[in-house]
């Protein structure tokens, strides 16, 4: 279901023009990353957000952004809010693009850093086996308040020419059988 509306988001957000765009979804896993790739036109100006922490309901997000596979911004929230709409412990990140062109938004847990400053070289927990998000103490975590025990996250971009979510290759995995009867079908049709 997961990736089924991952999709769906990905195919309406493929029209979209310079606009304001929302994604959100559920994590499962403690080492889930959400992608999200964007364009932009030369000198916009870029706002990005989260606004899915929800007071400690669901887990502590932070965003990266990548030119290529080079990250050029981060943020792992402290605090740093760049809209009204987001909590505290959720990332945001602002910037102007000086030349047009594609970069990539990677959002997961908190604490689930980079490992250097390539997306190819992977965040903290990519080894791990995954833990279920009702399951995991996040580092950081309250116990006296919500345990951030929630996995739906919701990602806004503002200032962007498009935007597509990146299914995961085990989405693509579920979604291939269903587009090959689809080709199967036309294919009959002709």
């Amino acid at each position: 279901m997961k990736h089924a509306l991952s999709l769906l988001a990905a195919l309406a957000a493929l029209n979209a023009g310079a606009a304001d765009l929302s994604f959100s979804g559920q994590a499962v896993n403690h080492n889930d990353k959400i992608v999200i790739d964007f364009q932009v036109a030369a000198g916009s100006s870029i706002t990005l957000w989260t606004d899915s922490w929800q007071s400690g309901l669901n887990f502590d997000p932070q965003l990266f952004v990548a030119r290529g596979d080079a990250i050029v911004l981060s943020d792992n929230d402290g605090g740093s809010l760049v809209n009204a709409g987001a909590g505290f412990f959720d990332a945001g990140l602002q910037f102007t693009a000086t030349t047009a062109g594609s970069y990539r938004l990677v959002l997961n847990a908190s604490s689930n850093d980079a490992l250097g400053t390539a997306l190819s070289q992977g965040f903290t927990y990519d080894a791990d086996a995954p833990i279920r998000l009702a399951d995991w103490n996040q580092p950081g975590y309250d116990i006296n308040a919500n345990d951030q025990k929630g996995g739906f996250w919701r990602v806004n971009l503002s200032g962007v020419e498009t935007a597509a979510v990146v299914p995961e290759p085990a989405g693509w995995a579920l979604m291939l059988p269903g587009l090959l009867a689809l080709a199967l079908a036309a294919r009959r049709q002709r």
